[in-house]
């Protein structure tokens, strides 16, 4: 159920006010209709009342969504909006270091190959259960050109003892702040290819087949 509500973020965050003011319209003028004339909007006979008092509910659903999305979801679903807004385009500049030598690194010296750039947690359950998938993809692809960077941004001695504990052979980094990249939320996978371009944007934990294929059309075909 989670991840189910995680992947409806994206829609949620760019159509949700629109479909649920739409949805609050249409239920206060079904009230209306229903005691069109009538004092304090009472239907006569019962049908009618039940019919009406359904409605009220549903009136105080739709609104309730609504002041949640304009109030305490505001800021994740601006959140999402901003990462799904990076599809599409040349992707930004990230530094981070290596999880297992502490060297810096930067996303542009991938620049040539595919990256799925994963961003995860150890702390993350749907995190821990998306990297066997992960790893196997870069194990896989590799020869074909492709780079999964698994990005954390916690202390560099938890994820060494935790990579002891799971070795992966993806490029393993961390970085305390990731700017553009800052989100809330776990996991979150873009697929950038060759030349630098994001192309897929994928919130929550997601399966091999999945992420195969996202990077299917960049990472071209077998040989």
């Amino acid at each position: 159920m989670e991840s189910l509500l995680e992947r409806a973020l994206p829609v949620v965050a760019v159509w949700g006010g629109w479909i649920l003011g739409a949805l609050l319209l249409v239920t206060l003028l079904g009230i209306w209709r229903l005691a069109r004339g009538r004092r304090f909007l009472i239907p006569v006979g019962w049908p009618a009342r039940m019919a009406s008092a359904a409605l009220c509910g549903l009136t105080l659903l739709w609104a309730g969504g609504l002041f949640a999305m304009l109030g305490p979801l505001r800021p994740t679903l601006s959140q999402v909006r901003d990462i799904r807004g990076t599809v599409n385009r040349p992707v930004k500049e990230l530094a981070f270091r290596e999880v297992s030598t502490d060297s810096p690194r930067r996303l542009s010296e991938l620049r040539g190959k595919v990256v799925v750039l994963n961003l995860w947690a150890t702390w993350c359950g749907p995190c821990r259960k998306e990297l066997p998938e992960i790893d196997q993809l870069q194990k896989t692809y590799a020869e074909r050109g492709l780079v999964v960077v698994t990005l954390a941004t916690e202390e560099r001695d938890h994820l060494l003892a935790f990579a002891a504990r799971y070795p992966v052979s993806t490029l393993n980094v961390y970085a305390p702040k990731i700017g553009w990249l800052d989100v809330g939320g776990r996991p979150l996978s873009l697929v950038i290819d060759r030349q630098g371009m994001v192309r897929e944007c994928l919130i929550g934990a997601r399966s091999y087949v999945e992420f195969e294929s996202a990077i299917a059309r960049y990472v071209g075909a077998r040989s």
